[in-house]
């Protein structure tokens, strides 16, 4: 009976026996040297008896066994196992599916074996062999295949129980052997992995790459998925690569390490980095708008306390100013008194027309002593109450212009005269008393640059919108002077009435002290700023008339 046999075993000369005895037997047969090549045989041609070396390159007798099993056309294929190594092994060849073993030995036995096989075939009582391996009272063991097969199992038992997944690939890239580890990552059964294409396990884009790397793969290991994330089938990999070649056959070893458990722990740290960096910078940010709350609300209290500071000074000021006014206006109201008498006492004497003319010129100067004392109470009266004078719309240009013409014959020629008047609403007040005040602060400037000379600006304004105040309308008046300058310890003591910096009875102390009460009874305030040696600038803002009054009356 002809029939279709493969055999498959790498010994050449026993590939040539077996060829040549089947053959002459009258059988069709091919030969493949190795699992992966029968593997390729059988896709075209079935055959129904396959001999198989246990010991082989490129997928083993064992799982080539499993592998043909798996297919439904060879299922009804007789499969005998043709090893030496079977004996020391003591193989169970019926779990991997074989359902015959010959042990190898002399090439006659081994005819004999397989005319036994295929009788028991003819007669339908193959299964009647059983178990035992046909043969082996010819075959003595062999201390180096004893060594190999105990070098084999330790190879294969160190593989299986490696934590990375360990493959095998020909140079075109198919599968000759793979662990268990890999089995599992990749999630598909050995006996289809097997003589399969290992690039087909991945998508396209990660084929593309590992096909670059397996086309120009060198002598130095290549890894992937360290840098760049490498993902298959919900696990993150990295994969090594290393060409071995030997024999002048070329094979690739591919190491699949799963690292799942560290990315993901790397992703949880970078996440919790990620978190604790929005934290800080949140609480950064809010620790920036707390302190920048805390330096405006510190700035804020400290601009208080200069306020509070300012204005206990000038209530202190103020109720100083208002004791000596008291005080002065009693005095000048009994010194006044006097004078009335000493007045009328004198003009009684000057009547008679026997009196003498040195004693007539005694009582005149005695009158125009008198007087001039008058003069002097008038002021302190300024000074301590409101003036009698009726207040009416007065223009402050009129007025400047008046008071710097009497002005001009007094200035000396080294003090030079500059003025800066802009239109301005009229003002409420008395015109004498402003005049006065021009005359008594300019009349300081030019004493304070009577050395070495200087410049006495007089400037006339209105001040922009931010500057008035609860909807009042102010003029500004502004004097200033190159001079001497006032020190500090004298500049909060300027107004004070009597005090006076100049020597000799020059001065009273009043000048400013009326100027001072002129302007509070206008309703205005007058400030001071001054440096030693560079001069002095007062400034003096007065309340204005609406327009609205000014259209409706004449001056």
């Amino acid at each position: 009976m002809t029939r279709d046999i493969l055999v498959v075993d790498n010994n050449p000369v026993i590939l040539k026996l077996m060829a040549n005895f089947l053959i002459k037997e009258g059988h069709q047969v091919k030969t493949a040297e190795d699992g992966l090549a029968a593997l390729e045989i059988v896709k075209s041609f079935q055959p129904q008896i396959i001999f198989v070396d246990l010991i082989m390159p490129r997928i083993p007798g064992e799982k080539l066994c499993k592998i043909l099993r798996q297919k439904e056309e060879l299922r009804q294929t007789v499969i005998i196992i043709l090893s030496a190594a079977a004996v020391e092994q003591k193989i169970n060849f019926k779990e991997f599916g074989a359902d015959a073993c010959i042990a190898k030995g002399p090439f006659k036995e081994i005819e004999r074996h397989i005319h036994l096989i295929f009788r028991a075939l003819d007669e339908g009582r193959l299964q009647a062999l059983g178990k035992d391996i046909i043969g082996t009272e010819k075959v003595y063991k062999r201390i180096v295949t004893s060594e190999l097969l105990s070098s084999r199992r330790h190879f294969w038992v160190t593989l299986n129980n490696m934590a990375e997944g360990f493959i095998e690939l020909t140079e075109d890239g198919r599968i000759v052997y793979i662990n268990q580890v890999a089995v599992d990552i990749i999630g598909q059964p050995e006996e289809e992995l097997l003589a399969s294409d290992f690039l087909d396990i991945f998508d396209q884009k990660q084929k593309a790459e590992l096909s670059d790397l397996l086309i120009n793969i060198g002598p130095a290991a290549v890894t992937i998925g360290e840098g760049e994330i490498f993902e298959f089938q919900n696990h993150y990999l990295t994969i090594t690569l290393v060409a071995l070649n030997e024999d002048d056959e070329k094979s690739i070893i591919v190491i699949i390490h799963d690292i799942t458990r560290r990315k993901e722990a790397e992703f949880e740290l970078q996440q919790y980095q990620e978190n604790l960096e929005s934290i800080v910078h949140r609480r950064t940010a809010e620790l920036k708008e707390i302190n920048r709350e805390l330096q405006d609300e510190i700035e804020e209290r400290r601009q208080i306390a200069r306020e509070k500071e300012g204005l206990e000074a000038e209530l202190r000021q103020t109720h100083k100013m208002e004791a000596i006014g008291t005080m002065t206006a009693g005095i000048a109201h009994d010194f006044n008194n006097l004078l009335t008498a000493i007045f009328g006492y004198t003009e009684l004497l000057s009547l008679p027309s026997n009196i003498p003319k040195e004693s007539l010129s005694h009582l005149h100067n005695i009158i125009k002593a008198a007087s001039r004392a008058r003069e002097l109470i008038n002021l302190i009266q300024t000074f301590s109450k409101p003036a009698k004078e009726e207040f009416i719309p007065v223009r402050l240009p009129i007025i400047i212009g008046e008071t710097l013409n009497l002005l001009r014959p007094a200035i000396p020629t080294q003090v030079r005269l500059v003025s800066d008047i802009q239109p301005c609403p009229p003002i409420m007040g008395g015109a004498v008393q402003i005049q006065q005040v021009l005359l008594n602060i300019c009349t300081n400037a030019i004493h304070a640059m009577q050395e070495k000379g200087g410049t006495l600006r007089i400037k006339l304004s209105i001040p922009p919108p931010s500057a008035q105040n609860d909807g009042t309308n102010f003029v500004e008046l502004e004097i200033s002077d190159t001079g001497i300058g006032i020190s500090k310890e004298n500049i909060d003591r300027i107004f004070d009435p009597y005090f006076t910096t100049q020597i000799g009875g020059e001065g009273t102390g009043l000048g400013l002290s009326v100027v001072h009460g002129i302007i509070r009874h206008h309703g205005g305030s007058i400030t001071v700023n001054s440096l030693e040696g560079q001069g002095t600038t007062f400034k003096i803002s007065l309340p204005s008339l609406p327009s609205s009054q000014v259209i409706s009356k004449k001056f």
